[in-house]
């Protein structure tokens, strides 16, 4: 008797940590932020320093990357990824898309 309650004991807890592994990468998925830019010259595209400078205005931590993405509408996109330093974004990995509007 003691083999089968020992059996579902551990067939439970193995069906909880699955649901929790399976929960986390939700509750852990960084989330995308927007900033919407404008080009201060209309024959001039938007330089890295402005873009940078938007981000860091906005939001407070570290800046690990800039790429530009640049589509049919959007020229001056880039996405930058940020760490949050200051709550509410204390260590979240935060992608921001700036001028993709």
């Amino acid at each position: 008797m003691d083999c089968k309650k020992s059996i579902i004991v551990v067939g439970g807890f193995m069906i909880a940590v699955a649901s929790l592994l399976a929960a986390s990468p939700a509750i852990h998925a960084s989330a995308v932020y927007k900033i919407a830019m404008k080009r201060s010259h209309p024959d001039k595209p938007l330089t890295r320093d402005e873009i940078l400078s938007a981000v860091e205005k906005r939001y407070t931590g570290r800046i690990m990357s800039l790429q530009a993405k640049p589509n049919g509408a959007a020229q001056d996109c880039h996405v930058a990824r940020m760490m949050g330093a200051k709550p509410p974004y204390l260590g979240e990995y935060m992608t921001i898309e700036v001028a993709c509007d």
